[in-house]
């Protein structure tokens, strides 16, 4: 019987491993992949303690190893289905069974389920996909190295992406449908002072185009047909929490699938806590120092439950 399980985390669960230790819970940690969305953000300048701009892979690296100080009960592995043992009684224990066909029985558990990533859902963008589309500018750099992109949206995930082209690209066009952003200020500062970064405002692409790869994108301009030639666009839409089966049928969701939280992270299931990016508590900041903290919340709330009950 386990205290606490954590699933499919990434890194925010270090911190919520250290908080449950320290409460004697010695969690258990279902993990399906490391780092995730942090890696697309090439440098770092915005985390405390940090007093220069780092990169994301010495900041979990450090959080890796004072976690594995305390505690190291983690397993690779996918949640297949949980379900509770008794059906008219949600304050009993929870079965989860894995892909690695563990049956584990739990008296709370944290989520922190994947997302996937929003296309914007134009011809060709399926098509072209790995040929002069992508959803993640850091991944391939040596692919558009000194070439002419496009970046679609304008959250901070766009800024993010369109600063880090400008150091590798010859030219970058931000495209946005509106003529204002509502991306962090410093970010949209930046990216105007970037002279290779030209703002192509209250604009929408209507189609891809090429032949092997992508040559040139149709722009919807204030009603007028524009054509802009480029090698490569990224997309850089928001992403949107994955539709699982277990527990669908007990979770409160909003219209957007997010899981319904409080400002404790608890669901309205009293033995399940969601944090970051599934959730609603978070007011949208997707930042990796509200993670942290969200998994803080977490665990302490889990141990109050479980000390409760």
């Amino acid at each position: 019987m386990e205290n606490l399980v954590i699933i499919w985390a990434w890194w925010g669960w270090f911190t919520a491993g250290i908080y449950a230790w320290r409460y004697w819970l010695n969690p258990l940690i279902i993990w399906a992949s490391e780092w995730w969305m942090i890696v697309e953000n090439p440098v770092v300048e915005n985390f405390p303690w940090f007093d220069n701009p780092t990169s994301w892979y010495e900041i979990i690296e450090k959080m890796k190893n004072q976690a594995i100080k305390y505690w190291a009960n983690y397993q690779m592995d996918t949640v297949n289905e949980i379900t509770p043992i008794d059906i008219n009684n949600f304050k009993k224990w929870y079965l989860l069974k894995t892909s690695f066909n563990w049956d584990i029985k739990a008296k709370s558990i944290i989520l922190a389920i994947w997302t996937e990533k929003n296309k914007l859902n134009v011809k060709w963008e399926n098509e072209f996909f790995g040929k002069g589309v992508s959803y993640c500018a850091t991944c391939d750099w040596f692919f558009y190295r000194n070439k002419t992109v496009a970046v679609v949206w304008w959250w901070d995930t766009a800024f993010i992406e369109a600063l880090y082209l400008s150091n590798i690209c010859q030219k970058v066009y931000l495209i946005h449908r509106r003529s204002e952003f509502r991306a962090e200020a410093i970010r949209i500062q930046k990216a105007k002072e970037k002279w290779n970064i030209e703002f192509v405002l209250s604009s929408t692409i209507e189609e891809i185009l090429g032949d092997w790869t992508v040559k040139w994108i149709k722009l919807n301009q204030k009603w007028e047909t524009k054509e802009i030639l480029i090698d490569w666009v990224f997309i850089a839409i928001w992403v949107t929490p994955n539709k699982i089966n277990w527990l669908d049928n007990y979770l409160k969701r909003n219209e957007k699938w997010y899981i319904i939280t409080d400002n404790c992270s608890k669901t309205n299931l009293p033995w399940v806590f969601a944090v970051w990016d599934c959730s609603t508590s978070n007011c949208w900041f997707r930042q990796l120092v509200v993670a942290c903290a969200e998994w803080a919340v977490a665990a302490e709330n889990a141990f109050k439950y479980i000390a409760e009950n």
